[in-house]
């Protein structure tokens, strides 16, 4: 397959859409216009040569290009799906600039939309287009994207009927790629690990929190245990019990807090749970007695992605230390961001490359097993909890991770989107020159 050239797709606020090639030279054509094949429908455009004159609204991205039965072949495009009414539209928008930006940088069309600008008949899409001359969403009809990237911010939206119908529609369209469908579910990720020889022996007992006898079953085995929401996100709702000092202390995350309340039994503890968490679903964790560094227990946060061959990749890795009486290490709830090689090479001195490197194989192990039984991911973000002996275990994966505050993680990790969104273009390309 022959590999694609880079040039400049310029699309007007009027509509009209121009192309220029890096190379003229390569473009040699008797045709003042030209006709593109975009999307993985092949809707028709007329593109007009050259660059049109700066004006608000202009937006100018690389894309890479290739003559197919004398159309021009444009790609990849990259829909982010989210909700929300119009430009209004919800999600971290922030995010979405970044994405568009790496997009315009390495040679990718990125736009927002939202299932009610999909016309499933035409194969069309009324998107958002992000203009970083003037800092704002542009408004347009744009043909269907090649990937579909989901960022659904919630749960509850994305089991909406109309989100949830719309993610099925996307994942049935041949030659349309989507990321990542669904968020995880802990206590179902934790099933469909402990089958699994090659990580099970990462992972600490977890079960479904639903009786008195569990509770107590797990407290008798464990010097501590959490209790986590099955949804649970950033932190939200985790509670730790421990036995001390003659009583049961029960700790929980509310509202950046941690609430602190003791009882005399089990009986007290599991009474006062239930009215907590009302119908929510919890599962109930064996607590593992984490590595200190500077006083306080930390875990390590890894990104994995798909890259631009296809392959499973470590992004990069973070230590996330616990803030002052927190009972997680969540920026957002006191806990701090420290150097992965500062803090390796402080505690296991010689032995911090190998640990290391042990963390980037786990980390790829867990990526391609989950893999294996769930379609269509691409990345996620996951927490590895490290103790003082070198010894690895497997907390908990995000199907939809936020943004890594160290910058190098950060760059690596938009390049690593657009990079595979290209890859997965070829695929398609491949099988039957639908996309570049």
């Amino acid at each position: 397959m022959p590999k694609p050239r880079s040039g400049w797709l310029t699309i007007t606020p009027s509509g009209r859409w121009f192309f220029q090639a890096s190379r003229p030279s390569v473009m040699l054509r008797p045709r003042k216009q030209l006709i593109a094949s975009l999307g993985p429908f092949s809707k028709k455009k007329r593109l007009f040569r050259g660059l049109p004159s700066i004006q608000p609204g202009r937006i100018r991205t690389k894309v890479h290009w290739r003559f197919v039965n004398e159309y021009l072949k444009l790609g990849p495009i990259l829909g982010i799906l989210t909700i929300g009414d119009g430009l209004s539209f919800l999600g971290n928008k922030e995010n979405f600039k970044d994405i568009s930006l790496f997009g315009k940088k390495l040679g990718a069309l990125v736009y927002v939309f939202t299932p009610d600008g999909i016309n499933w008949e035409g194969k069309i899409v009324r998107g958002y287009l992000y203009d970083d001359q003037q800092n704002e969403w542009i408004e347009s009809v744009l043909p269907f994207p090649h990937v579909v990237y989901n960022r659904v911010p919630s749960r509850k939206a994305e089991s909406s009927s109309e989100v949830d119908e719309t993610l099925n529609r996307i994942a049935r369209l041949k030659n349309v790629t989507l990321f990542n469908r669904h968020f995880f579910d802990k206590q179902s990720l934790f099933y469909m690990l402990e089958g699994r020889r090659e990580v099970a022996s990462y992972l600490p007992e977890t079960r479904k929190l639903d009786t008195l006898a569990r509770l107590r079953a797990f407290c008798a085995t464990y010097p501590f245990v959490y209790l986590k929401p099955v949804l649970g996100k950033a932190g939200q709702g985790i509670m730790r019990l421990e036995y001390t000092d003659h009583y049961w202390c029960l700790q929980r995350v509310h509202e950046q807090k941690v609430i602190t309340r003791r009882f005399s039994t089990l009986e007290g503890v599991w009474k006062y749970i239930r009215q907590l968490i009302h119908r929510k679903k919890y599962i109930i964790q064996q607590g593992i007695q984490l590595a200190y560094y500077r006083g306080r227990p930390f875990d390590v946060r890894v990104l994995v992605q798909k890259n631009g061959r296809g392959e499973w990749g470590v992004t990069g890795i973070g230590i996330r230390r616990a803030g002052a009486q927190s009972i997680t290490t969540h920026v957002p709830r006191g806990g701090s961001i420290q150097s992965l090689s500062k803090v390796l090479t402080t505690l296991f001195k010689e032995e911090a490359y190998t640990i290391e490197e042990n963390i980037r194989r786990t980390a790829l192990t867990i990526a391609r097993t989950l893999n294996e039984e769930i379609d269509s991911l691409a990345e996620m973000s996951m927490d590895l909890g490290l103790t003082r002996d070198g010894e690895l275990w497997f907390f908990e994966a995000n199907a939809k991770p936020e943004k890594f505050d160290e910058p190098a993680i950060r760059r690596s990790s938009l390049s690593n989107l657009i990079r595979y969104a290209q890859f997965v273009s070829r695929i398609h390309e491949g099988r039957d020159s639908a996309v570049v």
